[in-house]
């Protein structure tokens, strides 16, 4: 399916769902995969439409709306486990480090 097809399907999905497309429900339906001037060609093909050739387009098919958050939770979520991983690994290290300096000083001082 082509970016302009895209468009026109995303067109139809919103209107299908009650209300009427812009450029901003498009953008976000689509995300950032299709360019700004695919985006309003597209809507302004949609708008100039008939009734029968809209019903004509097709279903947009995947919505990366829906399926992209879950991939970015999930990354964020991630992140936050490696983090945490860090910070035990950097107290751990810290509290060794305070230990070997302690056990050094006194070794110098007998």
């Amino acid at each position: 399916m082509s970016p302009l097809e895209q468009v026109l399907a995303a067109a139809k999905s919103i209107a299908t769902s009650g209300k009427i497309p812009s450029l901003a429900l498009i953008k976000t339906k689509l995300g950032n995969s299709v360019p700004m001037p695919i985006l309003i060609q597209g809507l302004q093909q949609y708008k100039s439409l008939s009734q029968d050739l809209i019903d004509q387009l097709p279903e947009i098919q995947v919505t990366q709306e829906k399926s992209k958050p879950k991939g970015e939770y999930s990354e964020i979520a991630e992140v936050k486990k490696e983090l945490m991983q860090l910070k035990a690994a950097y107290k751990a290290m810290d509290e060794r480090l305070t230990f070997l300096e302690e056990n050094n000083k006194d070794k110098a001082e007998k």
